[in-house]
């Protein structure tokens, strides 16, 4: 079970290095990717006993999908499917812990997070959200031994950082 969750978890990886390299304001092509590397990775959970990480991941891909039908259509996402968001990663992780833990409060923190992360509208602040929500990924991963998702966060945050130096600190040199 160790090396499919390492596996999943590199197939999760792909899609999310690919996301956070997307240039511009293509966040479709960036909700998509995210949307994939979730569910990847909440499967990759499952198998390394990481709980609360799977629920978050399997709801945080619903979301992204959610949003991309929105953005399809050049609606914003409606401030109350965001009250709607957070709440329901509140309520799956106490669910899912049965009850409030040190480490489900680390979940749904990194999950409210991506709410903020993937409700942006362009590839710079989803960039920036993704870097406080990997970092607060890591720990969660560190805690609950998840060492399989841990690996995907590691290298998910450095291709982000250097996503960001590329696309957002050298274009702003540029301009």
């Amino acid at each position: 079970m160790e090396v499919l969750s390492y596996i999943l978890s590199g197939a999760g990886l792909v899609c999310m290095i690919l996301a956070s390299l997307v240039k511009g304001e293509h966040i479709k092509r960036i909700l998509v990717l995210v949307s994939c590397g979730n569910f990847l990775t909440a499967t990759s959970y499952l198998l390394d006993s990481g709980i609360n990480g799977a629920a978050s991941c399997y709801l945080g891909s619903v979301q992204t999908i959610i949003n991309y039908f929105f953005d399809s259509k050049n609606k914003p996402i409606p401030y109350w499917l965001n009250i709607i968001y957070a709440l329901s990663f509140v309520a799956v992780n106490i669910i899912v812990a049965g009850g409030i833990s040190p480490l489900g409060l680390l979940a749904i923190v990194a999950s409210l997070i991506f709410v903020l992360c993937i409700g942006q509208k362009n590839g710079k602040m989803y960039r920036f959200w993704t870097i406080v929500n990997m970092l607060l990924w890591c720990t969660y991963d560190v805690l609950s031994g998840s060492y399989g998702p841990l690996c995907l966060h590691i290298v998910l945050l450095t291709f982000t950082v250097i996503g960001m130096i590329v696309h957002d600190f050298k274009n702003k040199k540029e301009e």
